[in-house]
């Protein structure tokens, strides 16, 4: 039976027999169907299908990935975000009955009233349910279809009818030879053409200097300042295509895309989670401090021991420790935080690394603890309001969701990832963006050279840039 008989089969049993057997209280509510298939590759499945918008999400270990299609609902606004309203928003469409169904999203890393042109169509917060869905849990996969319905048998087969139709013009055929077979696929990425840095180098030395000056008098212990990278292709980049990619040179991480349009998509491989809360428990980390992978096990340990010893770093990192043990202190009944500091390694660059966790207190929510959370000094600075004023002032671009919270929100558990080492594509441009940690003692040398290896894993798709481009943006 191939997949598509499959699966409309399995849909069309559950409307005529398994719909009866629900409470009446979950009219309105978010149902699914799901099959198993055999193994697939979500995101290459996820490449070949038509639809205008798309969303893609993966964990850092493997556990969960998710191919999603279209969109049952959206919940979204232009608006600063009201955290009790949005949540409150995603929840009541949910259930336990069906615990597998999540809202897809994420925010602005500032909300304004007015939001940059080229973040317009995300808006302040965006959240998807899709229609159809390939997810696996790492070792099982599966298909799942996404509905509301009345449950009038009028309605009901009025949906059931929309859901046929939809799933015919879905792309099994290729999904079928991925199970057994890697998949090739039918584009390639475009050439580079151009590049811009906001701010280039001499501007970006302008700020440290002014950010330093501010450690002076004691108005700042660190600031995180970010840097926009614009590059520029002969063709449109397809999201996916991209993001396939970035895949095997970025593990231990999040990687995630949200497609709005078929031009238009935020991508990234983050390896920073701001927060995951299984019912009452919550966990977190902190991640600052950086160095560069070395090119041999034992240059590598050099840079790892030299990370681990330099006191610019410790301090930057025991900031975010510190700042996370007041936060949870206050949101938990219990909280636990590594005492050893730990060397997270990923492809082209180390951190400083601390794991903690706490029991959520039982009157509190995700409306409270993201708000909390976001932004850590890790992404923002400390004291958060003056690092904050000091970004918007300083910064000639809007952030957008570049190191905002980017995650999925289930009926009993959350994920949010911090929305690091990411892109937005707009056609044939793609805005990079990456940030440095500035405390007392950065160099501004040192720190451009950091952000440099933060967008090396995007930047090293793109061999073909001549190099006289390259240097007048550094200048």
């Amino acid at each position: 039976m191939d997949l598509y008989l499959k699966i409309a089969t399995q849909i069309q049993n559950f409307f005529k027999y398994d719909l009866i057997y629900l409470p009446p209280e979950m009219e309105g509510k978010i149902l699914r169907v799901e099959v198993q298939l055999s193994t697939l590759k979500p995101l290459s499945w996820l490449a070949q299908q038509r639809s205008d918008i798309k969303t893609y999400w993966s964990d850092r270990q493997g556990h969960f990935t998710m191919a999603g299609v279209g969109t049952l609902d959206v919940i979204t606004g232009d608006l600063p975000i009201s955290y009790a309203s949005v949540f409150g928003r995603l929840r009541q469409n949910l259930s336990p009955l069906f615990p597998t169904v999540r809202y897809y999203g994420g925010m602005g890393f500032s909300q304004h009233q007015s939001i940059d042109s080229n973040w317009k169509l995300f808006g302040n917060y965006r959240f998807v349910v899709p229609r159809f869905e390939i997810w696996t849990d790492g070792v099982n996969t599966f298909f799942a279809c996404n509905f509301t319905c009345d449950f009038s048998s009028e309605k009901l087969d009025l949906e059931l009818e929309l859901i046929l139709h939809e799933l015919t013009q879905l792309n099994f055929t290729q999904a079928e030879i991925a199970a057994s077979l890697p998949l090739q696929l039918d584009f390639a990425l475009p050439k580079l053409c151009d590049r811009v840095d906001k701010p280039n180098r001499i501007d970006w030395q302008q700020n440290i200097s002014l950010a330093l000056a501010k450690f002076a008098d004691r108005q700042l212990e660190k600031i995180v300042l970010a840097r926009q990278s614009i590059l520029t292709f002969t063709a449109d980049l397809q999201p996916q295509a991209l993001l396939l990619s970035l895949q095997p040179n970025n593990s231990h991480s999040y990687h995630f895309c949200f497609q709005i349009n078929p031009t238009t998509a935020f991508i990234g491989t983050s390896p920073e989670q701001l927060y995951y809360r299984q019912d009452r428990l919550l966990k977190t980390e902190a991640i600052a401090g950086t160095r560069q992978r070395g090119a041999s096990a034992i240059l590598d340990r050099e840079l790892s021991e030299d990370l681990r010893n330099s006191p610019k770093d410790i301090h930057e990192h025991q900031l975010v420790v510190n700042n996370l043990q007041g936060i949870l202190t206050e949101l938990c009944h219990s909280v636990t935080i590594d005492r050893e500091l730990t060397i997270l390694k990923l492809n082209k660059v180390q951190h400083l690394y601390t794991k903690c966790h706490g029991i959520l207190k039982s009157d509190l929510t995700d409306a409270d603890i993201l708000p909390k959370l976001h932004p850590t000094p890790a992404v923002g600075g400390f004291p958060r309001t003056q690092a904050l004023q000091m970004i918007q002032e300083l910064e000639p671009f809007e952030r957008g969701w570049y190191a905002a919270p980017v995650g999925w929100v289930g009926y009993d558990d959350t994920e949010f990832a911090v929305a690091i080492r990411s892109g937005l594509i707009d056609r044939d441009r793609l805005l990079l963006f990456a940030g440095a940690g500035i405390v007392k003692g950065s160099q501004a040398e040192e720190e451009w050279a950091e952000i440099e290896n933060k967008i090396r894993h995007f930047t090293e798709l793109f061999t073909d840039l001549p190099q006289q481009i390259s240097d007048l943006s550094l200048a």
